[in-house]
C-alpha cells in the first residue's frame, strides 16, 4: 500500500478510536432564549460535527446515500455533495477542498467543524461562526426568503431558477414587453445577489425589487422569444421561469421533463462522448493502415445519435479529426455540464493473438496489464505542442488528483461494469474484465468517467470487424444500452 494511502487511513482510525458523542450548544444571535445544539465527536485535535443534525438544525434539506456514502446539503443556490474518505466536496462542478476527509460515524456523516464552517458560509444565506473557546456555533438566520437565481442556457431556450429558503405564494404576470413579473408577498429578497445576475442567454435585463408588501422579481427577454411558461416545485423550493426562441421549434417532452428532474442534483442527463486521438496522433493502426482514431470517431458519433434518440443530451470533446489535449478533455467535459464521460478507444499489443474488451476506471493501478494500457494511452502527449502541463504528475501528486474525484470512484466502477457486461453480452466478445489505472484523460473530469478500449487492432479478426460499419453500429448500440442502464440506476 502506499504511503500516502497507509497514512491517510491511519488518521481516520484515530479519531474515531479517540472520539466520543456529545452536543455543541448553537447561540442564535437573532434569539438569546432559543436553546438547540448540535451533535458533535471530540477526537483528541478536532470537533468533528454531524452534518445531518447541522443541516437540520440551519433548516436545510439534506439527502443521504448511506450505501454510495454519500451526502447532499441543499444550499439555496447551490447543492454540496459530502462523500467518506474524501476531503474534497463537490459543489456544482467545482470541487472545493478541505484539510480532512468526511467520516461515516455510526451512520452518521462527520466533518471538521472550522473547515466545515468556513465552507459553508460561501453558501449560507445567514451567518455562521464557530467560536473555539466555548465551543459553540454563532447562527444568524437568514434575512431573506430569496437568495439569488441560477441559469440553465440551452440552444433556443433559458431557464431562469429561483430558489427559495421556503415555499412562498407568487403572482406571475406578462408585462406588455414580454417580461414576466413575479411577486412574492410577505417575503424578502437579496437584491445584491440578483443584481449580479443580470443577462445570460435569451434574458436582457433582470432587476428585483423589495416592496413593503413583498419581493418582486421582473425578467426581460430579447425579441427573438416567442413563448413563456412559469412553474413551481414546492420540494425543495423552485421557481422556474423558461423562454423559448422563435427558433426553437415546440417544447418537446425532454423539456417538460427538466423542470421535475431539476428537483435532483444527482441526476445524470448528460452524457460526454470522448473518441480518442485525433489529427496528427493516429492511435493504434491496424495491419491494413486502419486508423484507431477513425473508429472511435465513427462509434462516437453512432453512440452520439443512439442516445440522442432515446432523449439523452449528448456533448463530444471532438466530432471531426482534430487533436484535443488530454488535459483538456475532462475540462470540456466540466464546462458543458456533462454528467458522464466515456473515453473510446481501441487496443493493440505485441501479442497478435490478445483479443476482447476491457474499460477502466481513474485509480491507483493494480495490475501490470493495466499499467500497460495506461503508458501506452498516456504517450499521446508527445504529440501535444506542450506537455508542461503533465510534468507535475509524480505518484504521489497522481494519488491526491484521484483522492479528489473519490467521489465518483464507485460510480465509476459501476459504470465500467455495465459498459463491460452489456458490450460483452451483446457482441459475444472476449470479457477481458474491468481494472483501473492513471489514465491522463480521466483526470479532471468531474463526473463517473470511463476509457473503453472495443477490442484489438492489432488482432487480425478484431480489426477485420471494426473495419465494419455494421461492427461499428453493434458497438455504438450496446454503448447506448449500457449508459441508459447506468442512468436509470444512477437515478433511482
Amino acid at each position: 500500500m502506499h504511503k500516502s494511502i497507509l497514512i491517510f487511513i491511519i488518521i481516520l482510525g484515530l479519531y474515531l478510536q479517540s472520539a466520543f458523542a456529545t452536543y455543541m450548544p448553537i447561540a442564535w444571535m437573532n434569539d438569546p432564549d432559543k436553546e438547540t445544539s448540535v451533535r458533535i465527536v471530540k477526537g483528541r485535535h478536532q470537533i468533528l460535527v454531524d452534518l445531518q443534525d447541522l443541516a437540520e438544525r440551519l433548516d436545510i434539506s439534506w439527502k443521504q446515500d448511506i450505501s454510495k456514502q454519500r451526502i447532499r446539503l441543499d444550499m439555496p443556490v447551490q447543492n454540496l455533495i459530502f462523500s467518506v474518505g474524501s476531503p474534497f466536496v463537490l459543489a456544482g462542478n467545482d470541487l472545493k477542498q478541505m484539510p480532512l476527509p468526511i467520516v461515516l460515524y455510526d451512520d452518521r456523516f462527520f466533518a471538521a467543524i472550522e473547515p466545515l464552517i468556513s465552507l459553508l458560509i460561501e453558501y449560507y444565506p445567514g451567518e455562521l461562526l464557530f467560536d473555539p473557546n466555548g465551543p459553540r456555533l454563532l447562527v444568524t438566520p437568514p434575512r431573506h426568503d430569496l437568495f439569488g437565481l441560477r441559469y440553465d442556457v440551452q440552444p433556443g431556450r433559458t431557464r431562469v431558477i429561483i430558489p427559495a429558503g421556503r415555499p412562498l405564494k407568487y403572482v406571475s404576470n406578462t408585462l406588455p414587453d414580454g417580461s414576466i413579473e413575479l411577486f412574492f408577498p410577505g417575503s424578502r429578497i437579496d437584491i445584491k445577489a440578483f443584481a449580479s445576475k443580470s443577462k445570460a442567454g435569451l434574458i436582457v435585463k433582470l432587476r428585483a425589487e423589495q416592496t413593503v408588501i413583498g419581493a418582486k422579481v421582473i425578467i426581460t427577454p430579447d425579441g427573438s422569444v416567442s413563448s413563456s411558461s412559469v412553474e413551481q416545485v414546492k420540494d425543495p423550493p423552485l421557481y422556474c421561469v423558461e423562454f423559448i426562441s422563435k427558433t426553437a421549434g415546440g417544447l418537446d417532452s425532454k423539456a417538460q421533463r427538466r423542470l421535475e428532474e431539476d428537483k435532483n442534483a444527482w441526476a445524470l442527463d448528460v452524457v460526454v462522448i470522448d473518441p480518442g486521438h485525433g489529427g496528427k496522433d493516429p492511435g493504434a493502426i491496424g495491419k491494413t493502415k486502419i486508423y484507431e482514431k477513425d473508429i472511435v470517431l465513427d462509434v462516437g458519433l453512432r453512440l452520439k445519435k443512439a442516445l440522442n434518440d432515446k432523449g439523452v443530451k449528448t456533448v463530444m470533446t471532438r466530432d471531426n479529426d482534430k487533436l484535443i489535449p488530454l488535459n483538456a478533455r475532462g475540462r470540456i467535459a466540466n464546462k458543458c455540464g456533462g454528467k458522464v464521460f466515456i473515453s473510446l478507444h481501441a487496443n493493440s499489443c505485441p501479442n497478435r493473438k490478445a483479443h476482447g474488451i476491457e474499460t477502466y476506471f481513474l485509480a491507483p493501478t493494480k495490475t501490470d496489464r493495466a499499467m500497460k494500457v495506461a503508458m501506452l494511452e498516456n504517450s499521446v502527449i508527445k504529440y501535444e505542442e506542450t506537455q508542461d502541463q503533465y510534468q507535475e504528475l509524480t505518484e504521489e501528486n497522481f494519488i491526491l488528483l484521484t483522492m479528489a474525484q473519490a467521489n465518483f470512484v464507485k460510480e465509476s466502477e459501476r459504470l465500467a461494469a455495465i459498459v463491460q457486461d452489456r458490450v460483452c453480452q451483446g457482441l459475444s466478445l472476449r470479457d477481458r474484465g474491468v481494472d483501473q489505472a492513471g489514465f491522463y484523460v480521466l483526470i479532471g473530469a468531474s463526473m463517473p468517467s470511463i476509457l473503453f478500449e472495443m477490442g484489438f487492432l492489432s488482432n487480425r479478426e478484431e480489426e477485420k470487424r471494426m473495419r465494419s460499419k455494421d461492427f461499428r453500429q453493434k458497438m455504438a448500440d450496446r454503448l447506448c444500452v449500457a449508459v441508459l442502464d447506468f442512468l436509470k440506476g444512477a437515478q433511482k
